[in-house]
């Protein structure tokens, strides 16, 4: 029975003994005793040859994970020492938690295994039945584990921006991973060429060298920033900015095509109804089933369809070529 509870509860330390399990209404006791022979003093290092006595008790109350969405607390017992060589006094120590702490390990790793979630440290806490400062105490504690390196970076970086939160210098943030493997390297509350020149001067000129090419979108600040900190590099826009700025620049001329014409005709109503056809790539149209379009007076294909939208003027249909040609290139990945 004493083995079951303390694989419920994940005591390990066999020095923790008369366990013992109180159940209550909103949460469950259970009460222990931590007592061992200890085998030299901390303080002095002189061996326990009958110079350590027992001197007592001290009570502690250690906060266990949650059980069956309970809050588990151990009424723990500890022992209390001195010696007799130094005069000091020590308690007892166990593995079950960190020196000082009442908060137990399984607990804190609970925490950090959490913190690697997309949630917020207030439903972190509220799920460990913890504070919220708790959680930002732990999260310090690993800071030198989880910091940046600054002698490493990778051959393959991507670049972007993110909203920022409040607390920010801007509305965007700056953010940066390695390009080959995936993985997030770090996050700027500033994305100005001043900042990022100084934050990437932190690393080592050889890391630095070792950048070869930079992906990012079209933002005029990252050729900069490269010019000044990567000299082996160069930049190259992802794809899909590319192609979101080519829909863009065609949906404006679209736009301004279609307002050289009355609101009421059928050319103004037509661009603006089958604008995503125009958009499709030309070997996705169907050009075998005729069928019934608004604004159009005969049955058509969609191919047909995309076809007499594009005789309403030449501008929209140079326009449409240029589109599709930059389309079928990014899609078939074509370097001509």
């Amino acid at each position: 029975m004493d083995n079951d509870t303390r694989v419920l509860l994940g005591i390990e330390d066999q020095n923790i003994k008369k366990i013992h399990i109180i159940k209550e209404k909103h949460q469950i006791i259970a009460e222990a005793v931590l007592d061992y022979r200890p085998k030299a003093c901390p303080k002095c290092g002189i061996k326990n040859d009958h110079k350590i006595i027992k001197y007592g008790w001290r009570s502690t109350n250690v906060k266990l994970p949650r059980i069956s969405e309970q809050d588990v607390i151990l009424h723990l017992k500890k022992r209390y020492f001195k010696c007799r060589e130094c005069t000091s006094y020590f308690l007892a120590q166990t593995l079950l938690t960190t020196k000082n702490h009442t908060i137990s390990r399984n607990t804190q790793f609970s925490c950090l295994e959490k913190l690697t979630e997309a949630v917020s440290m207030r439903h972190i806490a509220n799920e460990l039945s913890i504070s919220s400062t708790t959680i930002l105490r732990f999260l310090h504690s690993y800071e030198r584990d989880i910091k940046t390196h600054y002698d490493w970076l990778p051959a393959v970086m991507n670049m972007d921006e993110i909203k920022s939160t409040k607390d920010a210098k801007g509305a965007m943030s700056f953010v940066f991973m390695d390009g080959m493997k995936k993985e997030f390297i770090d996050i700027l509350e500033s994305r100005t060429i001043r900042d990022l020149t100084k934050y990437f001067n932190r690393y080592s000129k050889a890391s630095r060298d070792r950048v070869q090419i930079i992906v990012t979108d079209m933002n005029y600040t990252y050729p900069k920033l490269v010019e000044e900190v990567f000299p082996n590099a160069i930049v190259v826009t992802d794809r899909f900015h590319v192609v979101n700025n080519v829909v863009v620049g065609f949906n404006q001329t679209r736009i301004r095509v279609m307002k050289q014409f009355a609101h009421s005709s059928q050319e103004y109503k037509a661009l603006k109804r089958y604008w995503k056809l125009l958009l499709k790539p030309n070997g996705e149209l169907d050009f075998i089933n005729y069928r019934k379009f608004t604004y159009v007076s005969d049955q058509t294909t969609e191919n047909n369809l995309v076809e007499t939208l594009l005789d309403f003027d030449k501008e929209l249909n140079h326009a449409y070529e240029a589109l599709q040609a930059i389309m079928s290139a990014v899609r078939l990945r074509d370097e001509g």
